[in-house]
């Protein structure tokens, strides 16, 4: 089995990969105990003794979100990750020769490297909108591939329709994970005669399923439209990613208008936000414990009822 090597955003997944049988590792801290510098800069360092000439995967949720008691950004999430295929690929050992004087050997690096993003990095940017905008999503991708073999990523936001992530798709240098299954299947066997709809376009083109149309105001703000026959029924709303969260609860705010009975929402990637986990306390208490997230993002307000993305991860890749 390939070792797994586990950035800053899924070592909470540290524990379920041990029980699974894999060797694991992760970053060491610096002389402070911290993995930044005073001016933010990221630290990362490996074992490499124990990794070369190894195959590896290393495993990184990029987004935003606590390890350890500090908070990464995306952008630090992705450095990261090119910190620790740097060091992979060509790693050295140190020894001190003097006043902040060191020597430098080299050892074998790893043997292949490839990548699981448990929450794709940029998702809400992944193709241009306006003239001058950067394709952030597809950066981060091609800095990642530039480094390994292959990249992984469980549901990720842009459809293989777009045709940058299709082409890398096809070529065999991106794969698509899912939890979508595994959340549809725990939501309904407590809503088991649920209605299945989406909350806008992106997730029936995505899932396949019926949805209302969503129009957006703002990053924050938008309007829902349409109507199903729901009176009565227990209703479950899938969708891949949630940010502010004003959607989902505006679709169930919907629902409940339309005489919808119980409302469920399935969630891969439950996302906080800068300031906190307010939007995901929104959530939980607006669905009455109907959420069903999965863990491929490290939040508080699930962590104990999340659904575990490792075996997902453990049967596809490893």
């Amino acid at each position: 089995m390939k070792k797994v090597v586990l950035c800053s955003g899924a070592e909470h997944l540290s524990e379920s990969f041990a029980n699974a049988g894999c060797e694991v590792f992760s970053s060491m801290e610096n002389y402070d105990g911290k993995r930044f510098f005073m001016n933010s800069d990221v630290y990362s360092r490996l074992p490499v003794e124990s990794l070369s000439g190894e195959d590896v995967v290393v495993v990184q949720s990029a987004t935003l979100s606590q390890s350890n008691g500090e908070w990464y950004t995306t952008q630090d999430r992705i450095y990261e990750l090119l910190e620790f295929l740097s060091i992979l690929h060509e790693p050295y050992i140190v020894t001190p020769a003097g006043h902040k004087r060191y020597d430098y050997s080299g050892m074998d690096p790893v043997g292949s490297v490839e990548v699981v993003y448990t929450c794709m990095p940029c998702a809400k940017q992944d193709h241009a909108c306006l003239t001058g905008e950067v394709n952030s999503a597809k950066l981060a991708i091609d800095l990642t591939l530039s480094r390994s073999e292959r990249v992984h990523i469980i549901d990720p936001h842009p459809p293989t329709t777009l045709q940058w992530f299709g082409d890398l798709v096809e070529q065999g240098k991106a794969n698509v994970l899912s939890m979508t299954e595994q959340l549809i299947t725990g939501a309904l066997a407590d809503l088991p005669d649920a209605v299945i709809l989406g909350p806008d376009e992106g997730a029936a083109e995505r899932l396949g399923i019926q949805s209302f149309s969503k129009s957006r105001i703002s990053s924050v703000q938008s309007t829902i439209s349409g109507s199903f026959d729901v009176r009565g029924d227990d209703v479950l709303i899938v969708d891949d990613m949630v940010l502010s969260g004003g959607t989902l609860r505006r679709t169930r705010e919907k629902l409940k208008e339309l005489g919808a009975r119980r409302i469920g929402a399935a969630i891969t990637h439950t996302m906080p936000v800068w300031g906190g986990e307010e939007n995901l306390q929104k959530i939980a208490s607006a669905f009455e414990g109907h959420v069903y997230a999965a863990n491929t993002v490290y939040t508080e307000t699930f962590k104990d009822t999340a659904f575990d993305c490792t075996e997902t991860i453990v049967s596809s890749v490893l």
